[in-house]
């Protein structure tokens, strides 16, 4: 419900460019900054613009991620919605704009504005409320007069006519029709559409708010953190040949046999002759291949023997001891 949500927003408010990035990291879970480009075939910069208007906007976030294991670095960024906090920031802004749409017709609806004659011909700013207007009257005809040109006139030898600077009502229907069409068309746009036989051809941002907001006992929405679910095995993978540490990955798998110098899988394939001391080569490269407490990585080697010299000193205890069992049994001492 909650993607439902996101994609339908952003088809109502943003551009195509927007939208197609929405739908991909809707379906892909993430996006990692390295391997983005080539995987959408879009220019990487173009890419990274449109994300941090997007983060601005509050619909995006991004999580840095150990990625060293895929080829990536210790801080990769992977790019994600977070599903909780978007819901949230959208039902704010439909709120907001609700109330700016109520605020603008209200204001249309009470307000009066008063404009002087000379205020077209730009030769005053006489540009006044309701409030504003009624300080100057006319004690002969009781109507409102412009401040700034009495002013002016005050001591003017020839002051023209007052009907000159008289205020004049400014009908405001213009402005309430604009603000009642406003207020249909974010109604019209945010609701659902049905097609002839009343069958929904699209769902509408406030009905699908209204069903997130009434479900009891639901799963509160996750924040769909790229870390949690790279964990789970969820998302997609990364692009082989991109990421920062991508060629010492590279190097490995070649050391390893597990892909030829070439690039291309080892001989044998997955589950070939050359996987059947798999197990026993990824052990020795994780004991060769560690990382210190500040996330640096150390390679050592291992001194010939010493594997043999340390299985003699872990099992040494272990034998000494079936040995004074042995004799004891022998002498028939209960040991």
């Amino acid at each position: 419900m909650a993607e439902t949500l996101i994609s339908t927003t952003a088809r109502a408010f943003y551009d195509d460019d927007v939208v197609c990035l929405i739908d991909v990291l809707l379906r892909d879970k993430y996006l990692r900054d390295d391997d983005m480009a080539p995987r959408l075939s879009l220019p990487a910069k173009q890419l990274r613009r449109t994300l941090q208007f997007l983060e601005e906007e509050q619909l995006v976030k991004h999580e840095l991620v150990d990625d060293l294991a895929m080829g990536g670095s210790q801080n990769t960024k992977f790019w994600y919605i977070d599903y909780n906090h978007t819901v949230h920031v959208i039902r704010l802004r439909i709120h907001l704009l609700q109330q700016k749409l109520q605020a603008a017709e209200l204001r249309a609806r009470s307000s009066s504005l008063y404009l002087c004659p000379g205020y077209n011909s730009k030769t005053c700013n006489g540009r006044y409320n309701e409030t504003d207007a009624q300080q100057i009257v006319d004690p002969e005809t009781g109507l409102f007069l412009c401040r700034e040109c009495v002013r002016a006139y005050a001591n003017h030898p020839n002051p023209p006519n007052k009907k000159d600077y008289t205020l004049k009502l400014v009908d405001n229907q213009k402005e309430l029709k604009s603000a009642m069409d406003n207020m249909r068309r974010v109604r019209v746009q945010l609701s659902s559409k049905l097609d002839m036989q009343s069958q929904p051809l699209r769902q509408g941002i406030f009905d699908l708010l209204q069903k997130l907001r009434s479900i009891k006992g639901a799963d509160p929405i996750t924040s769909n953190l790229p870390s949690e679910n790279i964990s789970m095995g969820i998302g997609s993978k990364r692009i082989a040949g991109t990421g920062r540490t991508a060629g010492i990955l590279l190097k490995k798998q070649q050391k390893q046999g597990i892909v030829s110098a070439d690039g291309i899988g080892g001989v044998g394939g997955p589950g070939g002759a050359h996987n059947l001391g798999g197990g026993r080569r990824n052990d020795e490269d994780e004991l060769t291949f560690l990382k210190n407490a500040i996330g640096q990585e150390i390679a050592f080697d291992l001194e010939k023997g010493g594997g043999a010299r340390a299985n003699l000193l872990a099992t040494k205890g272990r034998i000494r001891n079936r040995l004074v069992d042995a004799a004891a049994m022998k002498v028939g001492v209960d040991l």
